[in-house]
């Protein structure tokens, strides 16, 4: 069969196929630039921090609802996002690893009780995400309320939520110019609660809370941007 011949659907599968192996050449060759002159700890660091601003930035139409809503892509890409953060980000921070070029700041270790709970809190927002990738933009269940995001104070129990600062996408992934900012409210809430209670929500409300929580990261442990 020629290919003018194939089925529609495979013939924009192979399409779809070229433009993304395509995007990811590129993705490769701008990384390889951003990150000339790292090495050892900090070139992994910095690699996986890329792969997650790269998949934020996949998903982000999603979200947005400027493009079709995949299953599969939100809980691959969540995934991504989940095996980066958390204990394996934290073991890429050695102390004081700031030799050469890097991003870092050592407020990292000056506060490390901080950047710790906020990799957690993208680990945990970033499985849920890979778990209720199929609830789409819709919740599974109405929340009672609005759901406070992890304490950074010893899971206090006590205290009342606060809005964080909105970021955009572009800021957060550092390229673009300005445009809607993203909010979330994080406060205090018990840890084992909070795991539960995020596979009620929406897709795209898990997004927003992985954006805010990287934003808040950067803003505070991050010099520049890659």
């Amino acid at each position: 069969m020629s290919n003018n011949k194939k089925p529609r659907a495979v013939r924009q599968m192979k399409s779809q196929w070229t433009g993304a192996i395509a995007l990811a050449v590129s993705a490769v060759a701008a990384v390889a630039l951003a990150h000339t002159g790292a090495t050892g700890v900090v070139l992994d660091r910095m690699n996986g921090m890329t792969a997650m601003r790269d998949t934020i930035a996949e998903l982000a139409p999603m979200m947005q609802g400027t493009v079709p809503y995949d299953t599969f892509i939100v809980s691959e890409g969540a995934s991504v996002i989940a095996s980066h953060a958390g204990g394996t980000m934290l073991s890429l921070f050695p102390e004081n690893s700031l030799e050469g070029v890097t991003y870092a700041k050592p407020e990292i270790w000056a506060d490390w009780q901080e950047f710790a709970a906020l990799s957690e809190e993208l680990k945990a927002y970033a499985d849920a995400l890979a778990e209720v990738a199929p609830n789409g933009l819709e919740p599974a269940i109405s929340p009672a309320g609005e759901m406070a995001g992890m304490d950074h104070s010893g899971m206090d129990m006590t205290g009342t939520p606060q809005p964080t600062q909105g970021f955009t996408v572009a800021e957060l992934m550092g390229y673009g110019a300005a445009s809607e900012k993203i909010a979330v409210t994080r406060g205090t809430s018990d840890p084992t609660i909070l795991e539960l209670d995020l596979t009620t929500l929406a897709a795209d409300d898990l997004f927003n809370r992985i954006s805010a929580t990287c934003s808040s990261c950067h803003a505070q442990f991050r010099a520049g941007r890659n």
